[in-house]
C-alpha cells in the first residue's frame, strides 16, 4: 500500500512539470524520455550545509532501453538545490552524461520531490556526442531509501552525431 501511495504521488507530481523540459538546439532532436527505480543515500558534508545525495538504480527509456543510472548530487541543505553530472548507462555500455540543477521541495505526504533540469553534454558509444535536455522528476522516501522517477525531453539521434 505505502508504494501505491509513493506511485500515486509521482504521477501526481508529473502534473506539474509537463512542458519543463525545451529542446536542445543541436542536431536532429528526438523524444527522450523513460523511467527509473531505485535507491538514495545522503551523506552530509561536515562544517558545510551541504551533503551528498546519491541515487542508483535500473530503469527503461527510448533509445536506451532498460538502463542502469549513477545520479550523485551536491545538495545545499538550507535552500534544498543542487548541482551534478548524472550518467545513465544502456545494457551495452553506451552511456548519455548530463549536467543537472535540481529543486526540493518536502511534500504533505512526507516524501520529497526532486525536480530536475538536465543538458546533456554527450556520453559514449552511439550517444558520443549526443546533446539535448530533459526534465526529471523523482520521488525519495527517506524512511526506506527508496527513489522512483520519470523523464521527459528531447536528445540528437543516437549516432546522427558519430563521425
Amino acid at each position: 500500500m505505502k508504494f501505491y501511495r509513493f506511485a500515486t504521488a509521482l504521477v501526481l507530481a508529473a502534473s506539474t512539470t509537463l512542458g519543463f523540459a525545451g529542446t536542445a538546439a543541436a542536431g536532429e532532436q528526438v523524444p527522450f524520455y523513460g523511467t527509473l527505480q531505485g535507491s538514495f543515500t545522503s551523506t552530509p558534508i561536515p562544517g558545510t550545509p551541504n551533503a551528498l545525495v546519491h541515487a542508483m538504480g535500473e530503469g527503461q527509456a527510448t533509445h536506451l532501453g532498460h538502463f542502469s543510472f549513477d545520479f550523485p548530487l551536491m545538495v545545499n541543505l538550507v535552500d534544498q538545490t543542487g548541482t551534478g553530472t548524472y550518467a545513465l548507462i544502456a545494457a551495452n555500455g553506451d552511456t548519455v552524461y548530463a549536467d543537472v540543477v535540481a529543486k526540493s521541495m518536502l511534500l504533505p505526504n512526507g516524501l520529497r520531490q526532486v525536480q530536475e533540469i538536465a543538458t546533456i553534454t554527450g556520453g559514449t558509444g552511439r550517444f558520443a556526442r549526443a546533446a539535448g535536455r530533459f526534465a526529471m522528476v523523482r520521488l525519495l522516501d527517506r524512511n526506506t531509501g527508496a527513489v522512483i522517477g520519470f523523464f521527459d525531453g528531447t536528445i540528437s539521434s543516437p549516432g546522427s552525431n558519430n563521425q
